[in-house]
């Protein structure tokens, strides 16, 4: 079984009219014929290696749908023509039209990347540059479970997870599952570079379930790799573009005990979301599950203490939590109570220096009389786990109150951070005296929460400038690609400042922010665009600095910068 995590590659290529007419038609628009001409274009370009610069060869390119498909042959040259029907009239004159590439290779993941290719007039046919798609190596994580005392019958399942920075904080998500093959071998291919923990999942040894009834049953416990039973504790898995990293993990045998947990006031036989885990340390590989005939959450555990986590999967949610231990004995434990999750106010104020703004122009008064903004607010889980605490809460507007007052229900306890935006910028997120800027939002069992009160101004600095190091057609000097525009990353820099990094395409090699924060900002110029540039790593910000520009902006000003282009992307 092969696991699949490939992305899409996407080459936008924006061709000016160069065509060749081959033949006339006529269509309907508003009653009226419109002459329509059967064109062809020709676009040729390259797959190249993204960390080598090599080309590569054989590798398949297609346009949007598999349309079109051609073979680039062993240089990674490729050349594809085009038929393509278009009104007469725009024939005559120069036009921008946009077609999708995408390149497929064995052993490569495609990147995203936005290309400009650029012809001469029709008569002259000539073109000025060729569309490079880059394909990053893919990284591979290949290893063996072994299971003492059996020959290949128990095949265990294998989970990775990857690290991200979410507003300055250490996230861990699922980012695919392998299950061993007879002979304990995994394989994770299609890996970009990054930082991964490898874990094992439960699992009930089948034989001693087939066992006489009354039998001791046994199971295998969840390993975090290299061989620890605290996620916490796992050793990173640092991999970088087309990497190999060879791990094995080692799973125990060990006994196994009935465990049920009644859950009391659960809101009729409907579904429940369970979590379990070592007391103390979260970590994903245990399982139990809710049983609704009996209300009561069941399942079988080795020795230890644990924490058990409920959700009531209904429109206005309850939770409970509660701590047992399993002793060489099937448990019964106390019971669980649910308590009913919590409903948070979001009051919205504005202090504006320039009038209304555009979105309150265009709208009138609200029922009560108070002009709308445009706002939105989120609470995201701050765990250390992507899978922990679920979903985020999005604010909905209270009705009559033009945006002003908003209300996030149905928050299952936990530690949150809050984003908002909206009109101007957010110059703070306040609740209860703390600051929700540089501190979590704390929600507690049942308990109320202070409103969280949200400023808005719109003072923003301005930020513009141009990226050194561009031809006259806006590709990096280094290249001799068509004109292709380099992409603008503003990182704000302070710890636990929450703040939206920014991420633009900087066309013709100048850009321009609006409504900048005041603060401290990193900003950067790549070639191309980047996937999840992070947000808050410190260890990030510093290794960039040279890369880029720090400045600082206070409200109000005006700030021109000229800033060098990044070749590549972080993959590399």
């Amino acid at each position: 079984m092969r696991v699949r995590m490939r992305e899409r590659v996407v080459v936008s290529a924006i061709v000016a009219g160069v065509f060749a007419c081959g033949g006339v038609a006529r269509a309907q628009e508003n009653g009226a014929a419109v002459e329509m001409v059967s064109l062809t274009m020709t676009v040729r370009g390259r797959v190249v290696n993204q960390v080598t610069k090599e080309p590569i060869g054989r590798a398949l390119v297609t346009t949007t749908g598999d349309e079109y498909a051609v073979m680039a042959d062993d240089r990674g040259q490729f050349e594809m023509k085009m038929h393509k029907t278009f009104p007469k009239m725009l024939t005559e004159r120069t036009q921008i039209i946009n077609e999708h590439f995408e390149a497929r290779k064995p052993g490569f993941l495609p990147m995203h990347r936005v290309v400009m290719v650029t012809f001469a007039s029709e008569s002259t046919a000539e073109q000025h540059g060729e569309v490079t798609i880059p394909l990053v190596p893919e990284a591979l994580i290949v290893g063996h479970v072994d299971v003492p005392g059996t020959e290949g019958e128990v095949r265990i399942q294998c989970e990775l997870y990857r690290r991200d920075m979410e507003q300055g904080r250490e996230n861990w998500h699922p980012v695919g599952s392998f299950t061993t093959w007879a002979d304990g071998e995994f394989r994770f291919s299609e890996l970009r570079a990054g930082t991964y923990k490898l874990i094992t999942h439960e699992q009930m040894d089948r034989d001693s379930l087939m066992a006489m009834p009354g039998a001791e049953l046994f199971g295998y416990p969840p390993i975090y790799y290299p061989n620890t039973t605290d996620f916490s504790l796992a050793s990173p898995i640092e991999l970088k573009a087309g990497a190999t990293a060879k791990v094995n993990l080692t799973v125990e045998r060990r006994a196994y005990y009935p465990v049920q947990i009644p859950v009391r006031n659960a809101a009729g036989p409907g579904g429940m979301d369970v979590l379990v885990y070592p007391m103390g340390h979260w970590g994903p590989g245990w399982s139990l599950g809710y049983n609704p005939m009996e209300q009561a959450i069941v399942g079988m555990l080795p020795d230890g203490s644990y924490t058990v986590e409920a959700e009531a999967m209904v429109q206005t949610g309850a939770t409970g939590i509660a701590n047992f231990t399993v002793r060489g004995a099937p448990l019964e434990g106390a019971p669980l109570h649910l308590v009913p999750n919590t409903s948070v106010t979001v009051n919205v104020r504005t202090e504006f220096q320039h009038g209304q703004t555009e979105f309150e122009r265009g709208n009138a008064e609200g029922a009560a009389g108070v002009r709308p903004v445009n706002v939105g607010v989120t609470l995201w889980p701050m765990e250390e786990f992507g899978g922990r605490s679920g979903r985020a809460f999005a604010a909905t507007s209270v009705e009559g109150t033009g945006n002003r007052t908003l209300v996030i229900d149905n928050v299952k306890p936990g530690r949150y951070g809050v984003s908002a935006s909206g009109d101007g910028y957010v110059a703070s997120i306040e609740s209860g005296g703390s600051d929700l800027m540089k501190q979590p939002l704390v929600v507690g069992m049942g308990g109320g929460v202070p409103p969280i009160e949200v400023t808005l101004r719109d003072d923003g600095a301005e930020v513009s400038g141009t990226v050194e190091g561009m031809n006259a057609e806006g590709t990096p000097g280094k290249t001799k690609d068509s004109s292709q525009f380099p992409f603008i990353c503003l990182l704000p820099i302070g710890q636990g400042q929450r703040r939206q990094v920014v991420m633009l395409p900087a066309w013709n090699g100048t850009f321009q922010l609006m409504q900048v924060p005041p603060g401290d900002y990193l900003l950067l110029a790549y070639e191309e665009e980047q996937r999840d540039p992070p947000s808050g790593d410190e260890e990030f910000l510093k290794k960039m600095e040279g890369k880029g520009k720090v400045i600082h902006v206070e409200a109000g000003q005006k700030v021109s910068v000229k800033v060098k282009v990044i070749a590549g992307s972080e993959e590399e």
